[in-house]
């Protein structure tokens, strides 16, 4: 009963030697302007132990990092991976209800799209919760 209560309780507190996640936000801009409804990935560099995040940009560019269904990123270093789907495409009403809905076409082109293709690289330390501003030019 004992360790049925240890194995819960360590599950329960993401102790476990999980990482620590950190809140963190941020803001992404193409050519200056806000990237509304862009969807950035935060994949770990080797040596960092936390988990993927993702955010999705609201209207004002602003985001904030959720992994593991929890906010934050734990520190270390990430590669960013960006796609910015065109809010003009949307979807008919029958592919969302069959679950096919596709997002837009990705307004940055791929260029940011996948670990090998990104350059951008974050870091996340302890004592910050604000990652650097995103500037993005036009592909």
């Amino acid at each position: 009963m004992r360790t049925a209560a240890a194995v819960l309780m360590c599950v329960v507190t993401i102790g476990c030697g999980g990482a620590e996640r950190k809140p963190i936000s941020g803001t992404i801009t193409v050519d200056g302007k806000p990237a509304a409804g862009a969807v950035l990935l935060f994949h770990p560099d080797s040596g960092t132990t936390g988990s993927v995040g993702s955010a999705v940009a609201g209207d004002d560019g602003v985001f904030n990092v959720v992994s593991d269904m929890n906010p934050g990123l734990a520190p270390g270093s990430y590669r960013v991976t960006i796609s910015w789907p065109d809010p003009n495409v949307k979807p008919s009403e029958r592919a969302i209800m069959l679950g096919t809905a596709e997002p837009g076409p990705d307004l940055l082109k791929g260029k940011y799209v996948s670990k090998s293709a990104s350059n951008l690289t974050v870091q996340v330390d302890a004592s910050s919760d604000q990652l650097p501003p995103i500037e993005l030019a036009s592909p």
